[in-house]
């Protein structure tokens, strides 16, 4: 093995351990704080809910059971009580021992417990889907308990990654994953002697430059986008063109919120594109394009739904008799419905995504069967600062022939366990995209530099601390200042572009610690952060519509 060859794998071991350490850090902090607290402790931590009934049970998709489980009205009224618990938690449900509540028992896990996956949370009920299914748990007598837990997929879905790559002998590696680990030189673009035609006729000559070097490169490019430079409407038409030539494009991003913005900003260009994901856990305006929703008014859909009622039907039928043999019966025909159901769904989601020019995913989705069996000619990674490195190599390992990377490294960082271990555990949120620019240099960037958001003296700050002075403030920002809008009052505050308040605690008004929650907080600072919308609502004299601006 030369010397490149063993560097990456050193590398690679590397990231097993950090991710390994950092994964462990999660599980003990979750552990620990379910093991020492008991259930009402957790209920007020917003980590769990207590006197659970379940209110309907049916079959969602890839023939998962779905549980709406819903306050005891007995005991509670008013529906659910404030907790945390939020779409996409992992859960743990379980029966609420009858006499007093104590500390979960360590044994509940061989006790008829269940995990399963939050896929709708509202003020009257929450949806979980079931990894798996217990008959002696879905007695709708039962009165039961939900906790959140540590969620393993993020884990093993980044380890796989990471022992596929282990896997592969160097020389036999996609040149985008050789290039990204610095076993290949990275090849600057050619550029290109015909006049792009942009279908954004609003975009500024950076934009122009930023897109034209994402369509021209080799492999890799990266855009780097600082506050308000219109990062995204650079995305939208690379994306753009890349559909007009014929290719096609996986977009993915280290959250669901930055891939709907995404998805959102495409809808009305009539693109071929799908949203993987659950709805529950989409914006409302990209739902339309989910895979749920796409698979419901497919060819093969009607028939999914057909099994869907099926198994309701006797799903229902097994919770309501009370003869051993014709339950377990029942129960059997569920499992085989459950399987043709995967199956059938599988073929509508593979017809699904081969028919669409854009496929929009998570960065953990790009990695689950749904799209590693397809061909991407482009990855589109955005906020791609946010993301572990780990995690942005998920949808290249099948070798695409571009990745282009949009983000900005100088703003928040990846999101790593805090432990006792948190230096160590430091070299995590050196993202893919700081490393490429570690890597080969600023040749493999083009950064936007014309800024849409902020007042000349607001940005002065960032520009010279962050981005070496690189910012400029476009004509309809530079100088705007709250008492330029309409009905807006001048006062010394409306026509100053900064205003800074003094949250020295005085009189005691320094952070809380105390209360069951591990957050700080401080009176103070929350008093005084009330203020100022208020002065806001009246000098506009008209709410808060015109502070969206700014």
């Amino acid at each position: 093995m030369d010397g490149d060859a063993c560097a990456f794998h050193l590398a690679l071991d590397e990231q097993i351990e950090l991710l390994e350490r950092a994964h462990e850090a999660e599980v003990q902090l979750s552990n620990e704080g379910i093991a020492q607290s008991n259930p009402k402790v957790l209920c007020a931590r917003g980590l769990a809910l207590l006197n659970l009934c379940i209110s309907r049970s049916y079959t969602g998709l890839g023939g998962k059971s779905v549980l709406e489980l819903s306050p005891d009205s007995s005991l509670v009224s008013g529906g659910m009580p404030a907790h945390g618990l939020k779409t996409g938690d992992i859960v743990k449900i379980q029966e609420q021992p009858s006499t007093s509540i104590k500390k979960p028992q360590k044994n509940e896990a061989r006790d008829g417990s269940l995990n399963g996956v939050v896929i709708r949370s509202g003020s009257q009920k929450l949806a979980v889907a079931l990894d798996m299914d217990k008959p002696s748990l879905l007695d709708t007598a039962k009165r039961l308990w939900v906790v959140k837990i540590a969620n393993d997929a993020p884990f093993k879905r980044m380890m796989q990654t990471i022992l596929y790559l282990k896997a592969q002998p160097p020389e036999g590696l996609p040149n985008i994953i050789k290039t990204t680990f610095g076993l290949s030189a990275y090849l600057p673009p050619v550029k290109s002697e015909h006049r792009l035609d942009f279908f954004d006729v609003q975009l500024n000559e950076v934009q122009k430059e930023a897109v034209c070097f994402a369509l021209e490169a080799n492999c890799l490019a990266l855009i780097h986008g600082p506050p308000g430079t219109g990062k995204t409407q650079t995305l939208i038409e690379i994306i753009r063109q890349l559909v007009a030539r014929d290719l096609k494009v996986l977009v993915c991003g280290p959250s669901n919120i930055s891939v709907d913005n995404i998805a959102d900003k495409l809808g009305p260009f009539q693109i071929p594109m799908v949203r993987i994901g659950h709805p529950a856990r989409l914006l409302p305006s990209v739902v339309s394009n989910s895979l749920d929703v796409a698979i419901k008014y497919s060819s093969g859909g009607m028939l999914v739904n057909d099994i869907r009622k099926e198994m309701d039907e006797k799903l229902n039928a097994s919770q309501k008799t009370r003869n051993g043999t014709e339950r377990r019966k029942l129960w059997e025909d569920i499992r085989e419905l459950r399987k043709e159901c995967k199956v059938r769904e599988r073929r509508c989601t593979e017809d699904i995504i081969r028919t669409s020019k854009v496929v929009l995913s998570t960065l953990h989705g790009s990695g689950g069967r749904d799209t590693v069996r397809q061909k991407f000619d482009v990855v589109i990674i955005d906020e791609a600062g946010q993301a572990l490195e780990v995690q942005s190599l998920i949808p290249l390992v099948r070798g695409p022939s571009k990745c282009i990377l949009a983000g900005d490294h100088l703003q928040l960082p990846p999101t790593i366990p805090r432990t006792n271990e948190s230096s160590r555990l430091q070299k995590l949120e050196f993202s893919l995209f700081e490393k490429l620019i570690k890597l080969h240099g600023t040749s493999i960037k083009r950064t936007l530099c014309v800024q849409y958001r902020m007042h000349q003296t607001i940005m002065k700050y960032p520009s010279i601390g962050l981005y070496d002075s690189l910012l400029l403030a476009d004509d309809s920002v530079r100088s705007h200042l709250l008492s330029d809008l309409p009905n807006v009052t001048k006062t010394d505050e409306t026509q100053e572009p900064l205003v800074f308040w003094d949250t020295h605690p005085h009189g005691g008004f320094g952070e809380d610690e105390t209360g069951a929650g591990e957050s700080k907080s401080n009176a103070m600072e929350a008093g005084k952060s009330l203020i100022i919308p208020r002065r806001s609502v009246f000098y506009t004299n008209i709410g808060f519509k015109y502070m969206d601006k700014f």
